[in-house]
């Protein structure tokens, strides 16, 4: 017999059949099953029922739900209620509940239960499945806690996280979208994407379209998910926030077609920044390199050229081109190959920061160039080199300078030593140190005797001061250098005289560093001017005792010429009648050799007195002076017809009596020695700039030019005196009254085209 018929029957109950063939139907199941009797008793469970809990149903047969969890009275309490309820409510009902099973395992179920009739129609009892939905809990709790731990995941993310269905409306909002897009989750949740809520931008600036160019709207278009799709936020306050978009498409396990899009918001506003502030360094970067004034080279590790700056082109000589690929070793100097590779190990292993040297290269055009070269080496993190990095200064000029300066201070060490004037370096403290061997011989002491010796210690005893006031000038700067005659004492005790001359030698910024001066030895000279002064008193009393004697002797030569001619003249008028043709002849001679006589000794006297009866010079109108001798010549004037013209004259400083001397000398010279045309006269005067310069031009006979120098001497004649009167001494007034002016006088002439006397008078 089955054990669907072995069921026991209940105190007072006669085993029904039904329910037996019900059981023997049911056993088979694999969901446990189990009858109640009207009671609650239980009238069979199947196989399934027994291996769930655990218990053998004949042993559990005719007992009560309590029966079965003695240790959990609350879930056999809800049993009971559960039937009871479904009693007063006939037919079916289910619910949830966990239990554990007597081995102690714990279940959650779904209990379904159900009333059957008897015969009679009545309720006879209930029929009951269990499900055991344990796993079904596990997976959906597993599903749960997958889905929390997604959210906290996704929520705890720094990029933005939006997900959209397929209207492309957003169903989901991470807390990080909302931070970056500055919006409450709840205003972005259902609308068209955060472009349909915010001004957005492209990188160029352009506006982003929101219906055409919305990053999930370009995804669905194409089909293709994007991957840093940059758009721009405009903020109210004018500010751009800037996104970098991705987007993907969501679809189910075995379908093809998508369902929503995910999309991802990265804020790369500081990268931006630092992409700009990069690109901004960067092109300073190419401008520095390609503006440096100094030749810059990137080198790699094959020592070739890999990069270059337009300076080191012009430096080196070759167009850019040329030298991308050739190796600093194929254009240096033949000298200098190895200067550079001697260094190279030594930076390489860190030992030394950078080469610096001077060396040559060769141009193109094969010249040589000097440059000041300084390198150091680009390495990876990892510290390995990558590339070197050189600068050229180009210092051929500077290497030329300091072999001119090499050159020039060893002239200048051989002209200090050679000079013939004695020449010291005198320090700030007055002492002597460096000294040259002229020195050495004008002051009688060795260099080792001069050298740290005080100058006022040789100087002589009445000059040592002399010095002082003049040289604290030049410390301070009001003038550059002094000169000064002084004395000295030689080491042997006695005098010699120097022209002493002083001057400043400072340092860049100005400050005094020591003085040189020059030493000339002129006691020769002051022995000479001692004799010349003694000479020129002496020259001085024998002019005054000449002038003296000059004026003398013409006022008493005068006397007997008067005299002379008088009574020549007395003879002529009571014997003229009784004379012959020679005696009257011979009288007209002695006559005119008296009054020739005359004007000679007028003459001798008015140029002896040019620098000693001069009057003071104070200024004076030239004009004055011009018609003052225009009107001493005005019977000459008439009698030739001669016309005199002149320029707007200046006013000068001179003594105006000897001034019209000269006008009336040279114009007077122009009416004698005139030429067959009506005499023309032109006074010129041109402004210079310390002094003025007259030219007094005649269309006269004119002057051959080997005589130019002589017609200024004493007593110079170029003619007889029966072709032009006079003694020969007009011009050399001239001369001496421009020269007592400071001026200078000279002829410019050709026989037949006229003179011109030219002379200057200071300012």
């Amino acid at each position: 017999m089955s054990k669907a018929r072995q069921v026991k029957k209940a105190p007072g109950e006669e085993a029904r059949d039904p329910v037996a063939a019900a059981f023997e139907l049911l056993e088979a199941l694999p969901v446990p099953v189990f009858f109640k009797s009207r009671d609650g008793r239980y009238l069979g469970v199947n196989k399934a029922w027994e291996d769930f809990f655990g218990v053998p149903q004949r042993e559990f047969v005719g007992k009560r739900v309590a029966d079965l969890y003695p240790q959990m009275p609350a879930i056999a309490e809800r049993h009971a209620a559960m039937d009871k309820l479904l009693w007063e409510n006939p037919g079916g009902q289910s619910y949830e509940i966990p239990l554990i099973t007597r081995g102690g395992v714990a279940r959650d179920t779904i209990y379904y239960k159900a009333t059957y009739n008897d015969a009679a129609g009545d309720v006879a009892g209930l029929v009951g499945a269990i499900v055991d939905i344990t796993g079904r809990k596990k997976a959906e709790a597993a599903m749960r806690e997958s889905e929390e731990r997604w959210r906290s995941i996704v929520d705890s993310a720094n990029d933005g996280i939006l997900v959209y269905d397929r209207s492309l409306n957003v169903t989901f909002v991470n807390r990080a979208a909302g931070r970056i897009l500055g919006l409450a989750r709840a205003e972005i949740v259902g609308a068209a994407g955060f472009t349909s809520l915010l001004s957005c931008i492209h990188e160029d600036g352009r506006a982003l379209d929101p219906q055409t160019e919305r990053p999930t709207r370009v995804t669905a278009r194409s089909g293709e998910p994007l991957t840093n799709y940059v758009v721009g936020v405009k903020r109210p306050e004018g500010s751009v926030t800037w996104l970098s978009v991705n987007t993907a498409f969501l679809r189910r396990r075995e379908e093809s077609d998508w369902y929503g899009i995910v999309s991802t918001l990265s804020d790369v506003t500081s990268q931006k920044s630092v992409e700009l502030a990069l690109r901004e360094s960067e092109a300073r970067y190419r401008r520095t390199f390609e503006l440096a004034a100094s030749g810059i080279a990137h080198i790699g590790m094959d020592r070739r050229f890999i990069r270059v700056n337009r300076r080191l082109c012009e430096i080196l000589g070759y167009p850019e081109e040329e030298l991308l690929g050739l190796t600093g070793r194929q254009i240096s100097h033949p000298d200098d190959l190895d200067i550079i590779n001697s260094q190279r190990p030594a930076l390489y292993a860190g030992k030394i920061d950078a080469v610096r040297v001077e060396k040559r290269y060769l141009r193109k055009d094969r010249s040589a160039v000097w440059v000041a070269f300084a390198m150091t080496v680009e390495r990876d993190a990892e510290g390995r080199p990558t590339h070197e990095i050189a600068v050229y200064n180009d210092i051929t000029a500077q290497r030329e300078a300091q072999a001119r300066v090499r050159e020039s201070e060893e002239l200048y060490r051989q002209t200090f030593q050679l000079a013939a004037s004695g020449i010291a370096h005198v320090g700030l403290d007055g002492r002597f140190l460096q000294v040259n061997r002229s020195l050495c011989e004008i002051l009688g002491y060795t260099e080792g005797e001069l050298v740290g010796r005080s100058v006022k210690e040789i100087s002589h005893p009445e000059d040592k001061d002399l010095t002082d006031r003049e040289r604290a000038r030049v410390h301070d700067g009001e003038i550059e250098a002094v000169r000064f005659e002084k004395r000295y004492l030689r080491k042997d005790g006695s005098p010699v005289w120097v022209e002493l001359a002083v001057a400043l030698a400072r340092d860049p910024h100005g400050h005094p560093q020591y003085e040189i001066a020059i030493f000339d030895d002129i006691t020769e000279r002051k022995r000479a001017e001692e004799a010349l002064k003694a000479a020129h008193e002496d020259l001085k009393r024998s002019n005054s005792e000449l002038e003296q004697f000059a004026y003398v002797a013409s006022h008493d030569l005068q006397e007997p010429l008067r005299m002379v001619s008088s009574y020549t003249q007395l003879v002529m008028k009571r014997y003229g009648e009784r004379l012959d043709g020679d005696a009257k002849e011979f009288m007209s001679y002695v006559v005119d050799g008296a009054a020739r006589m005359k004007q000679l000794i007028e003459d001798l006297l008015a140029y002896s007195r040019v620098g000693t009866r001069g009057k003071e010079f104070r200024p004076t109108p030239v004009e004055n002076a011009l018609k003052r001798a225009i009107t001493n010549l005005r019977a000459a004037i008439e009698e030739s017809g001669a016309e005199i013209t002149h320029d707007p004259l200046p006013t000068v400083n001179a003594d105006e009596v000897q001034l019209a001397q000269l006008f009336q000398n040279l114009i007077g010279n122009a009416l004698k020695f005139r030429g067959t045309d009506k005499p023309h006269i032109h006074l010129g005067a041109a402004d210079g700039d310390s002094e003025w310069e007259f030219r007094i031009k005649d269309n006269g006979i004119g002057i051959e030019a080997q005589y130019f120098e002589r017609i200024f001497m004493l007593f110079q004649r170029l003619h007889t005196k029966g072709d032009y009167p006079g003694t020969g001494i007009g011009l050399a007034i001239c001369k001496k009254v421009v020269e007592r002016h400071g001026g200078r006088l000279w002829v410019e002439s050709e026989p037949g085209k006229g003179s011109s006397f030219n002379f200057t008078l200071p300012k």
